[in-house]
């Protein structure tokens, strides 16, 4: 799924609380449980998907894909 595509409560409904496997940009794949996800009404600059680290965090920019595992 590209979740650039999707309304924030589908984003919520697809990858809150779940293991979720990214494909991104620079071709790397990530997989975290996102924990929250936070936009710009959380003040944040954009859609983030909050790990259990923000180290971990990733960025909607970033994304090409996600996909619930």
């Amino acid at each position: 799924m590209n979740p650039k595509k999707m309304k924030l409560p589908e984003i919520i409904a697809a990858f809150r609380a779940r293991q979720v496997q990214f494909k991104l940009k620079d071709g790397s794949i990530k997989t975290i449980f996102v924990e929250e996800i936070e936009n710009e009404l959380d003040d944040q600059p954009e859609l983030i998907f909050m790990a259990d680290v923000p180290e971990k965090d990733i960025k909607i920019s970033d994304v090409v894909s996600a996909t619930a595992v």
